[in-house]
């Protein structure tokens, strides 16, 4: 079971005792990799053989507890997985022909989803203190349901569709359903949005037609038509540097709208903006470590950083962190990794992408990934496919001190305060 060493939150108290500390979180090191389960067709860890989870989207709550759902468990239908410090287990078994869309997690470990077939069952909440798992949202109005996220309130956030009818964002709190924005007088397309802890929801927004040369802006809503522009492609606004944005943002914690878009002078990267300033996580023509960024959403926290998948400099698939001053290619493909069934390798025994679905980060900048597994020594063999969290240990580049070394560098730090308070009084 994973314990979080104590040298991240040292340093960041005594950095600020020290006048050393920034509002911006430093980016942190991965030291360690922890497998949650793993599914493959003859075993599992935490799971049943002939269980899978392929390309599905893991989601990471602050306390670390990690959940996501499967296309299957065992021979069955699918199901939701929770857990956290390398234990877990399904909580909740779908109806047959069911399936789950990709989770959201309150930081009580309460999970929720979307149950559907072709149309929507509504919007599921397993209660965590319970070990329940109930119907919320009926789907009284809306057919489909994507983007489901649960705010810390109980609060649920998610696009909704009519069968054949316009789209529209909708947050769902205590029995009442608000809409924000649904497609029509000029809106005439709403993609998968994304939902922050205090109700505000994201995403693109196309305008005027349906084409993909329309305009297109990112807007965050408060409420019922109440929106601010966050960014707007040259479609939009002639003077915009973005070309095109993909399809899914992340939606931080206090406002931040984290996307990826192309630019007008051909470069593709990853951007954070609160509306009036973009900060560049990463670009391919200007990043030395990646040449290629994926189509997945991003995932952000509200200390700034950003997660997202791409293909690093020597070609290989990769997953990143950064905040705009500094990034780090956290793991990728061929790297070695502890599994239930000893050390292996994140592969593939073809040339298939290595990497499942999109990422999750949490506050500290822990991140959950889903990667392809094979063993250390032999890629022709599969282990199938793994979650894990890399926690984050430390800012990047910061050497991890034994426990003894905290002591000492506290200990520097106090002498070098009492130090300038001495001169300060002589």
């Amino acid at each position: 079971m994973h314990r979080r060493p104590p040298l991240y939150s040292a340093l960041a108290a005594l950095a600020a005792l020290s006048g050393l500390a920034s509002a911006q979180q430093p980016v942190p090191s991965y030291l360690q990799f922890e497998l949650q389960a793993r599914s493959n067709i003859v075993d599992g860890f935490n799971l049943p053989a002939l269980s899978s989870f392929n390309s599905k989207t893991p989601a990471l709550n602050d306390a670390g507890t990690l959940a996501f759902v499967l296309i299957t468990v065992g021979a069955g239908d699918a199901g939701l997985f929770v857990g956290s410090g390398g234990t877990g287990s399904v909580v909740y078994s779908a109806p047959m022909d069911r399936f789950l869309s990709d989770p959201s997690i309150d930081p009580a470990g309460n999970v929720a989803f979307d149950q559907f077939d072709v149309l929507s069952d509504g919007i599921f909440v397993y209660d965590a203190g319970t070990g329940t798992t109930g119907l919320v949202v009926p789907p009284a109005g809306f057919a489909t349901v994507t983007g489901t996220e649960l705010t810390p309130s109980g609060a649920l956030g998610f696009r909704a569709s009519g069968l054949g009818g316009p789209r529209s964002w909708v947050l769902a709190d205590g029995g009442v359903n608000t809409t924000f924005v649904a497609e029509g007088g000029g809106v005439a397309f709403l993609f998968t949005p994304a939902t922050n802890a205090s109700g505000q929801i994201a995403g693109k927004v196309r305008l005027g037609s349906t084409a993909g040369s329309a305009p297109d802006e990112l807007r965050r809503y408060d409420g019922f038509g109440s929106f601010t522009l966050v960014a707007s492609d040259a479609d939009a606004d002639a003077g915009s540097p973005f070309a095109s944005f993909d399809n899914s943002v992340a939606l931080t914690d206090d406002g931040r709208v984290a996307f990826i878009a192309g630019t007008t002078g051909g470069d593709r990267g990853v951007f954070l903006t609160d509306g009036t300033n973009v900060i560049t996580i990463a670009t391919e023509n200007t990043s030395a470590d990646v040449s290629d960024i994926s189509f997945f959403a991003p995932a952000a926290n509200s200390g700034g950083l950003v997660a997202f998948r791409g293909t690093d400099a020597a070609g290989l698939d990769a997953v990143f962190v950064g905040n705009g001053t500094e990034l780090v290619r956290v793991i990728g493909e061929h790297d070695l990794v502890s599994t239930d069934l000893g050390l292996g390798r994140i592969d593939q025994h073809d040339s298939s992408v290595t990497f499942g679905g999109a990422l999750a980060i949490n506050a500290s900048g822990d991140l959950a990934f889903n990667a392809s597994l094979t063993p250390a020594n032999d890629d022709q063999v599969e282990w199938g496919s793994g979650m894990f969290v890399g926690y984050a240990a430390g800012p990047a580049g910061v050497p991890t001190l034994p426990p003894w070394g905290l002591f000492l560098l506290a200990g520097a730090l106090a002498a070098a305060g009492a130090k300038r308070l001495r001169s300060r009084s002589a």
